[in-house]
């Protein structure tokens, strides 16, 4: 939930409070009742209950008081022991004894008593929440020896396809395979033969004895039945095949009448399995995804493979032929391919653990932000502790970017205690996670918005512990070993994204759809008639950003490359599908360009718990971090949304999220974004999950280097480039303990010294200066990180940075001949020295002082291509400081 109490008056940050709206209230959707949301209670555990897992533990025992999700699995006892897939566009089928509707596109599917409703939804209904036809049918699949059925069970699976059956235990079955972007479903058959029945005789124009053309309300179908078997019925609502005893048939939707002859080739080739496998590429900063089918062929079978319909973010990144025809979907046009399987490759745009320090703003002033920043972790639940967390890590890098020492060792001792009490179940504990065997899940207590009754969420709350521990692990790497608490840590990454199809705790990938290309949030919730949900697209890829993080501090390749597919999947289905960047996917009729909510049948211009246009774009923004620079990499986007927003509103003047929605307008007009926050610094109410430090840091880091440049990329997981329309900025992250040299591509090469962060300038047309080594630089728990960096040529101006003493700054400027240093350390110095090894030793030389900042200018003529530079000062009492040395490359 998203309620704040006010910010004090003078204008310090505030903190977020419980309250009685939840945010799965429902507020503005249509055709569905209220989500439960409220926060669960919560007892102690006894100590014999709980599960060590190096310095944490989980409780096996359910805490008194605490709501647990419901014990009813409607699975197939041959599933029994399998963890289940709760949070799926077809998760409904096994939190109900019949399923909700389930959009597997193009297709509509809902499995009823007496068969599976099956419906090929063309028509939008428009409103605040546009959908496809939901209401009525096309045609039912049933079984000549049933009326009726007791329930249909989950009865296997696979990354995007699912067997669902009618009459388990019983000598009367219908076991039915349907998967997302299949036109198919594929039907076996015990103790009887296959009846469709329809509301009114369809027509049929293409009658091959066992195979069937037929049109019902202007949506064609293919019925394909054993060759030798032949279809009755014929001019009636009702049509029957014995199946000759091979007890077999499938029906598919046809984009065209004459596409039957091509759907004829692949409709005996049944999908018994679906398999994503992915790959990060990166030299070549790509992610490349290659979709398999596996298939058990018929004697009928005239092909290999299957028929699939591929959604946007699919076929525009694709180099599979298509078929020709296409299916009309909620996510826009779905063009059809053939065969075992088919391929995608996206280009990974990179991502920050934090911004660079490149603003314009006023060190003392953001200083001050860093200061008055509430260390303190008040949430009373997953959900808002989360928030807090979030808040606490972009705080904890602002405030060793900006040499705040004593305060980043505050932060991180608050993140530590309060993560590592989540992170124990011992006894006494009121705040910790439940291992739920039965359902194959942690469950976090307090809980909220469903998390633990539902199951609903958990990508967006645990992604918030993932990366609080993620930044931790970042500068005390030993706290991330699986010895201390690295094992629970990735108990929570487990349950929301494993990567691993064979773990029998958690199953794969719980949230994230592989085939739909992006997350579902609802669990057990899920039973509207539009199918799963997901409001907060932001918070999904902020879950995924953190386990890129944690992969890639704790050495955990697996994890990182992992959480790289998923993030780089789900940010093109984001810009597809909630920011429609192309304008081909939301309806034309639609009065809306954004979705704040997307819903397995359609859009929703809403959120869960407000009305507020604020809300509605925000919640795919929060929380604003390196992660989400992605926002700013389409130059018209950021604009056509901010206005969409503004009108919507009728007014520039914020008063939900006026912090949000500045950072956001800031990738489109910084300048714009940077008068509303002067105008009201010290009088805007604070988000929660942000300060005041982070707002003003990231609106003049955009305003002096530009919006995210989406078009260049890196060979480096932690990288991005911005640009001001004259001039990029190239930024990467090392988290190696040893230096690295990052190419960009357009050829600009960035030397990034160990566990820092590099930046350097060059024009528009491509080719940056060689970089400013260290900037930014983490400095660790106690060292002077980020001061051993260097350049890779090219003239200009190069920054370094450093946490000696109390921090410091050095920039210099090339002329071609001399060099000009500035250094400026954050403890004031009596004097300053320069030192320079070009091979022979170090030589030293006092530097001019200038109020704070000692000069220095070097005949760099003799230098050859490079030289070694440190600093040594004094502070006027007695402590000597050294730097770590840094190599400067002309």
């Amino acid at each position: 939930m998203y309620d704040e109490r006010p910010s004090d008056d003078d204008g310090t940050d505030s903190k977020p409070n419980s309250s009685d709206v939840s945010r799965r209230t429902y507020c503005k959707l249509i055709g569905a009742t209220s989500a439960a949301g409220a926060i669960g209670a919560t007892g102690t555990v006894s100590a014999n209950d709980h599960v060590t897992v190096g310095n944490g533990s989980y409780t096996t025992t359910l805490p008194a008081g605490a709501e647990a999700p419901q014990d009813a699995i409607w699975a197939t006892a041959s599933f029994s022991d399998e963890p289940v897939p709760t949070n799926d566009w077809w998760s409904s089928l096994v939190w109900n004894a019949f399923s909700e509707n389930m959009f597997s596109q193009p297709l509509m599917l809902r499995a009823e008593e007496d068969g599976f409703l099956v419906k090929n939804p063309t028509e939008w209904i428009d409103g605040s929440t546009t959908v496809m036809d939901n209401q009525g049918r096309d045609l039912t699949i049933g079984h000549t020896g049933a009326d009726s059925f007791a329930d249909a069970r989950l009865d296997d699976h696979g990354d995007w396809s699912v067997d669902a059956v009618w009459g388990a235990g019983t000598a009367t079955t219908l076991r039915a395979t349907f998967a997302q972007g299949s036109p198919f479903v594929f039907c076996e058959y015990a103790g009887g033969g296959a009846e469709i029945t329809f509301d009114a005789a369809p027509e049929v124009w293409a009658d091959e004895g066992n195979v069937l053309g037929v049109t019902i309300d202007g949506h064609h179908y293919g019925l394909f039945a054993p060759s030798g078997t032949s279809w009755s019925g014929v001019g009636t609502d009702t049509l029957v095949n014995d199946l000759g005893g091979a007890g077999y048939c499938s029906v598919a939707v046809l984009p065209e009448s004459g596409f039957l002859e091509t759907a004829e080739t692949y409709a005996y080739n049944f999908v018994t399995d679906t398999r994503v496998d992915w790959e990060y590429d990166e030299a070549n900063a790509a992610v490349h995804t290659t979709y398999t089918f596996e298939t058990d062929d018929k004697p009928e079978s005239a092909a290999t493979g299957t028929i699939t319909a591929l959604h946007p973010h699919q076929w525009k990144y694709s180099d599979d032929e298509t078929l020709g025809p296409t299916y009309t979907s909620p996510r826009g046009e779905m063009r059809v391919v053939a065969g075992p399987s088919f391929s995608t490759t996206y280009d990974y745009g990179g991502m920050l653990p934090f911004l660079p320090d490149e603003g314009s703003y006023d060190v003392a002033e953001l200083q001050g932000y860093i200061q008055e920043i509430d260390t303190s972790i008040e949430g009373p639940d997953t959900y808002n502790v989360g928030k807090d967390y979030g808040r606490l890590v972009e705080s904890k890098a602002l405030a060793e970017q900006f040499g705040q020492t004593g305060k980043r060792d505050e932060i991180v001792g608050s993140l530590r205690s309060h993560l590592e009490g989540w992170l124990q179940a011992e006894s006494g504990s009121e705040e910790l996670f439940y291992y739920d065997d039965n359902w194959g899940s942690l469950l976090g207590y307090p809980e909220s918005h469903g998390s633990a009754s539902s199951l609903s969420d958990h990508h967006f709350h645990y992604g918030y512990y993932v990366r609080a521990a993620a930044e931790i692990a970042r500068t005390d790497p030993g706290w991330a070993a699986d010895s201390e608490w690295g094992g629970m840590v990735e108990h929570l990454i487990r349950d929301y994204a494993n990567p691993s199809r064979d773990d029998d705790m958690f199953p794969f990938a719980r949230n994230f759809s592989p085939y739909c290309g992006h997350s579902w949030a609802e669990g057990g919730g899920a039973e509207f008639a539009d199918g799963n949900n997901q409001e907060s697209s932001s918070e999904a890829l902020n879950a995924y950003a953190a386990i890129i993080e944690w992969g890639e501090y704790t050495g955990n390749q697996e994890l990182r490359d992992f959480g790289i597919y998923l993030y780089t999947t789900e940010l093109h289905a984001v810009h597809e599908y909630w920011f429609d960047a192309d304008d081909d996917s939301h309806p034309d009729s639609w009065d809306y360009d954004t979705a704040g909510m997307v819903w397995g049948g359609g859009y929703a211009y809403a959120t869960w718990w407000t009305a507020d246009e604020e809300a509605i774009h925000g919640i795919n923004w929060l929380p604003f971090a390196g992660y989400s620079l992605h926002l700013g990499w389409d130059d018209a986007a950021p604009e056509a949304n901010y206005n969409e927003l503004v009108a919507n509103k009728g007014t520039d003047e914020f008063d939900y999220w006026p912090d949000l929605m500045w950072m956001y307008r800031a990738f489109s007009d910084s300048q714009d974004a940077v008068d509303k926050f002067e105008a009201r610094k010290n009088s805007y109410e604070v988000e929660a999950g942000h300060t005041r430090a982070q707002t003003y840091h990231w609106l003049y880091n955009l305003h002096e280097m530009g919006a995210p440049d989406g078009t260049a990329t890196a060979d480096t997981p932690f990288y991005q480039v911005f640009s001001d329309g004259t001039e990029r900025t190239y930024v990467a992250y090392n988290a190696d303990d040893a230096g690295t040299t990052v190419t960009f591509s357009d050829g600009t090469e960035l030397y990034v010294p160990a566990n820092s962060m590099a930046t350097s300038t060059g024009d528009d047309t491509g080719g940056g200066d060689g970089g400013d080594g260290g900037n930014g630089g983490d400095g660790g728990d106690g060292g002077d990180g980020g001061n051993d960096g260097g350049n890779d040529g090219g003239s200009g101006e190069h920054t370094y940075s450093g946490d000696a003493g109390e921090g410091w700054t050095a920039t210099v400027t090339d002329d071609g001949t001399d060099s000009h240093w500035e250094f400026d350390p954050n403890n004031a110095a009596e004097w300053a020295d320069i030192q320079f090894d070009n091979g022979n030793g170090w030589i030293g030389y006092r530097m001019t002082a200038d109020g704070d900042v000692h000069t220095h200018v070097r005949d760099a003529s003799d230098d050859g291509d490079s030289i070694d530079v440190r600093f040594v000062w004094d502070d006027g009492a007695g402590t000597q400081y050294v730097s770590d040395a840094f190599t400067h490359q002309y």
